[in-house]
């Protein structure tokens, strides 16, 4: 419950964070998944599952693991020209504080071959929670529908399809520990680490903080190093050095999927699921792959990025709940008043 007034006043221009860079990783690890697993495991399905090194329980176990993951392949494939709306969500994950708070909201909206639209969306934006009268921020929304198997991403689908006025078709899931997961599946990474880095205030347990540091030359990470070598914010440039590790993680991760031998089955297990413990979506990976071939070959200048905390339509303020002060944002225009929100997406999308 909510007491006592609202304080609020316009959002200060300098953002806090900057939420692509914040999800940036999580993006390119999904599309990773689809651009090697999906054109790899395609046409040599039949193979694997027919081998001698693949039998018995182990087919059936591996067979039902993929459907299970993935989907049947459809009849018919994603390819469509008409735009799709996505909802990518960043959450920490378990281990951290507060593991199922999409601290990243972002709406992404594909035009096929021509044009990406990306949205970002306030995490402590102050709604009310679709079919009660009760008030939390957007970022909890995730929370509070994840107990509701099968229908997690409905509540807060609903309210970003409110404030955005945009029809979602696919949402997507990413904690953090994916990138641990994925490269303990592959045994573990080489990366050229440039500088020397050596941050002291590395975020660790108990809302504490550790020294993370690894000297410069070609590096073996496991997976526990690499998320922290991306995960690092104290350099010299900041956010920017942040990308720069994210892109090398990337790559080292699909030279070694690339390198995966397809009749490891035991290899396969381990990726399958530390993909599946780390990412939730309603699409399969055909579809991925199929969005992905219509998504690959646009160029930088044809993604328009939008932030609407650092837009004049939302003003921050302090509201009490349950006894405890805390920091939200709310539409300028007014508590669950959307409509100034949406003319200006609609005005950016049209």
């Amino acid at each position: 419950m909510i007491r006592g007034s609202f304080n609020f006043k316009p959002t200060p221009s300098n953002n806090r964070r900057t939420i692509l860079i914040t999800l940036s990783l999580s993006v390119f690890l999904f599309f990773l998944i689809a651009l090697v697993l999906a054109p790899l495991l395609r046409p040599h399905w039949r193979e694997i599952k027919s081998s001698s090194a693949a039998t018995g329980a182990a087919v059936m176990a591996l067979d039902n693991l993929y459907q299970n993951l993935y989907g049947a392949e459809p009849a018919k494939s994603a390819d469509t020209q008409e735009p799709v709306n996505f909802l990518l969500l960043g959450a920490a994950g378990e281990g951290y504080d507060a593991p199922d708070l999409t601290d990243t909201i972002l709406i992404a909206r594909l035009i096929p071959q021509k044009k990406i639209y990306l949205f970002s969306l306030p995490r402590d934006l102050l709604i009310e929670i679709p079919g009660t009268q009760n008030w939390t921020k957007l970022n909890s929304l995730y929370a509070i529908g994840k107990k509701n198997k099968g229908q997690e991403f409905d509540l807060i689908k609903q309210k970003t399809e409110d404030i955005s006025g945009l029809k979602i078709s696919y949402s997507i899931l990413i904690d953090l520990a994916t990138v641990k997961e994925l490269v303990d599946a592959v045994g573990g990474i080489n990366v050229m680490v440039k500088k020397d880095i050596i941050d002291p205030a590395y975020p660790g347990p108990n809302h504490s903080y550790q020294t993370f540091e690894i000297r410069a030359g070609w590096r073996y990470l496991d997976g526990e190093t690499a998320l922290k070598y991306i995960r690092s914010r104290h350099s010299a440039l900041g956010d920017f050095d942040r990308i720069e590790r994210q892109q090398q993680v990337l790559q080292a991760l699909k030279q070694k999927v690339l390198q995966m031998n397809f009749w490891d089955i035991p290899a396969f297990f381990n990726l399958f699921n530390a993909i599946a413990s780390k990412i939730k979506t309603d699409l399969s990976l055909w579809e991925i792959k199929d969005f992905w071939e219509q998504t690959k070959d646009i160029p930088a200048q044809d993604t328009i990025k939008t932030e609407i905390n650092n837009t004049d339509l939302v003003i921050t303020g302090q509201v009490n709940f349950d006894g405890e002060m805390a920091s939200v944002v709310r539409p300028k225009a007014g508590l669950e008043d959307y409509e100034q929100i949406k003319a200006y997406i609609a005005e950016i999308i049209k």
